[in-house]
């Protein structure tokens, strides 16, 4: 694809991330609840939101940088430690226990890492 060098890119970047707050956040606020930290309220709908903003912007962005992202070990991590926060998240993060709680803001921070370390092992 040739949107890797015109303004679609960075719009598609930029919604990415408001899609990461958009699905992280109320992990995070859910796990700050379980732990005491926060009595605030969270909502599975934004979550659901920003997980399906981010599969729409991040398949077009994968398509356009296809030969970069598959030799870049970064985004292979990234991918692999998605899937596995979201089976956690899935699974037993449901149980609401403190350590689920820890679990999933580990790896939750794990794979915002992984995802900003994709860009510095650009090649």
């Amino acid at each position: 694809m040739l949107i890797e060098n015109t303004w679609i890119f960075p719009a598609l970047e930029a919604l990415h991330v408001i899609g990461l707050a958009l699905l992280a956040g109320p992990i995070v606020l859910s796990d700050l609840r379980t732990l005491g930290w926060t009595q605030a309220e969270v909502s599975a709908g934004v979550t659901r939101a920003g997980l399906w903003l981010m599969v729409l912007t991040g398949l077009p962005m994968f398509a356009a940088g296809y030969e970069r992202y598959r030799e870049n070990p970064a985004f292979l991590v990234k991918m692999v430690a998605l899937v596995i926060t979201l089976g956690v998240h899935h699974t037993i993060h449901k149980r609401a226990t403190r350590a689920t709680a820890v679990l999933s803001l580990a790896l939750w921070t794990f794979v915002i890492f992984a995802a900003r370390a994709v860009i510095d092992f650009d090649v």
